[in-house]
């Protein structure tokens, strides 16, 4: 069964953000330094350099805060996936057992 925003943020432990798009705070949720935008698609999702730039600059905008897209895939959201910046990818990744 699909599951609804409200559930991926409780799911994440993450913090929804109140009136989220329609006000001047933007994002979905935030969790840690990231501002997280749930991008709910059953098959697939374009990522583009405009809408990255809007949610980075919204990002910015909410205390300095990492821009990271959460794609829910499937017709059951069987799948997640985090996009965010390479250079915070490097800086996560320095020092674990990834490296």
């Amino acid at each position: 069964m699909k599951r609804t925003e409200k559930e991926e943020i409780k799911r994440d432990g993450a913090k929804a953000v109140k009136n989220s798009g329609r006000g001047m705070r933007k994002g979905d949720a935030m969790k840690n330094n990231f501002l997280i935008d749930y991008k709910h698609c059953e098959k697939s999702h374009t990522v583009s350099l405009v809408n990255w730039r809007k949610h980075a600059k919204d990002s910015w905008n909410e205390n300095y805060k990492h821009p990271l897209l959460c794609l829910v895939l499937g017709k059951d959201s069987e799948r997640k996936l985090a996009v965010i910046e390479w250079s915070v990818f490097t800086e996560l990744v320095k020092g674990s057992d990834y490296e």
